[in-house]
């Protein structure tokens, strides 16, 4: 099978509203077809990937650093997959390239961290991977949780971009629960098989 990887750029700088910088790698998209090894010009900054993947077996994503090593899984599915994840979180050397694990078309496209789902209500809702922004909370609050999933469902909650991130939940299938969301949290990852539902208070 013949295999090839497009690099798609798209001329556009966002700056990133939750940090004062601006994405290295802002609205670049690769695409290919099966295993591939895609080299992206190095950056620690944080950011966004969005993956789609329309193949029936294993789809892996791995971050790689400068060193050849492998530094972040970012996403490890199986069939179909569409998701937006967090890279350059916090303890990560950097990304230098992506080792992609494939049986078919696959797309990921990098994107600044202004670019992730807004949590501007009190209630939001979703499916799959996603990254959420918000104002930043004060005092006590917290947040309520719903899954309805087969596999993991994990949240965690970062006060800054690169930060240390608060495991919120960690649960398998589905689920109902609540737990604090730390004072200063402007950023959520959501990782999940299922629909999904938070809510803040």
């Amino acid at each position: 099978m013949f295999k090839r990887v497009l690099t798609v750029l798209v001329l556009t700088a966002t700056a990133l509203t939750t940090g004062g910088v601006t994405a290295a790698h802002a609205d670049r998209t690769y695409r290919g077809d099966g295993d591939q090894v895609v080299r992206v010009r190095a950056t620690k900054t944080p950011g966004l990937l969005t993956f789609s993947h329309d193949g029936e077996a294993n789809f892996i994503v791995w971050a790689v650093d400068t060193r050849g090593r492998k530094q972040e899984l970012l996403a490890n599915t199986i069939g179909p997959y569409d998701g937006t994840v967090l890279y350059n979180a916090y303890g990560s050397k950097g990304v230098a390239a992506l080792e992609i694990k494939a049986d078919g078309a696959w797309r990921a496209t990098f994107k600044p961290l202004s670019k992730a789902r807004c949590w501007c209500a009190g209630t939001i809702r979703g499916e799959g991977d996603q990254v959420l922004k918000l104002s930043p909370t004060r005092g006590l609050r917290t947040a309520r949780a719903a899954h309805n999933g087969e596999s993991n469902f994990i949240v965690h909650a970062y006060t800054r971009a690169g930060s240390y991130g608060d495991l919120l939940f960690n649960r398998i299938g589905d689920y109902r629960g609540k737990a604090l969301l730390p004072a200063g949290t402007r950023l959520v990852t959501v990782k999940a098989d299922g629909a999904w539902s938070l809510t803040r208070r």
